[in-house]
């Protein structure tokens, strides 16, 4: 005749290999989440989204000087503007490509798309080089008052 085997309590520690189990879960979810908060911001900039009748305010005339460029939201969108030495251009920074957020390259002069390569010209938003199908959207961009208002009526 056999024994019975000796039950285990219910509430019982957890075996090791669950303890390692959870522990090798847990673990990943950290690995995954701390390399997605990258991409997302990447993707999805947070600008100065304070506006005005419609309008984005970007910032002082001052704090963009002539050269410099800057990414702000518009309406939940990623903006690009730029001051030129022909005046303040303002464009879609969705890369018309695969929809990666441009930069503007002061350096170089240009708009750039570092996922492929792409360039655009600043003063016109038309394609210079790389795998972009179309020019950039042009995006209404104005100085009143010592401030630069992206979009609007």
């Amino acid at each position: 005749m056999q024994t019975p085997a000796p039950s285990t309590p219910t509430g019982s520690t957890p075996t090791r290999r669950r303890f390692l189990q959870l522990s090798v879960g847990v673990s990943l979810l950290i690995t995954a989440a701390g390399a997605l908060v990258p991409i997302l911001a990447y993707l999805w900039p947070r600008g100065n989204t304070s506006s005005t009748g419609g309008r984005v305010l970007v910032g002082a005339t001052s704090e963009l000087p002539v050269g410099k460029g800057k990414v702000v939201s518009l309406s939940g969108k990623p903006a690009l503007v730029v001051n030129t030495s022909q005046g303040l251009r303002a464009y879609s920074a969705v890369c018309t490509h695969l929809g990666c957020v441009v930069k503007w390259d002061e350096s170089r002069g240009y708009i750039w798309c570092p996922c492929h390569d792409g360039r655009f010209n600043v003063v016109t938003g038309a394609v210079i080089s790389g795998p972009p199908p179309a020019p950039l959207a042009a995006l209404p961009v104005k100085s009143e008052g010592g401030q630069i208002y992206l979009g609007g009526a």
